[in-house]
């Protein structure tokens, strides 16, 4: 990112985590800052995301009031009874 389009932000952390972050920092070469900037991107995604519709909720929801359907199954019963 251009560093002109970036919005300041002020956190605070534990001192063991800022240190965790620095000994990272200085390991990878980079700044304190691109560290963070790399844990809230893995954290929050690339909002990609949030334009996929959400899973179904009502998969296995309803009841077909047949408790014998496993027991057809293991019986290797493939055909259906007529509807009624």
């Amino acid at each position: 990112m251009i560093a002109a389009m970036m919005q300041r932000l002020m956190i605070q952390a534990e001192p063991e985590l800022v240190e965790r972050a620095k000994r990272r920092a200085r390991e990878r070469g980079v700044s304190v800052a691109q560290v963070v900037r790399e844990a809230i991107e893995h954290e929050l995604g690339s909002g990609e995301e949030e334009r996929i519709p959400p899973p179904l909720n009502c998969i296995g929801a309803f009841s077909s009031e047949r408790g014998d359907l496993s027991r057809r199954a293991s019986e290797d019963e493939f055909e259906p009874e007529p509807f009624r």
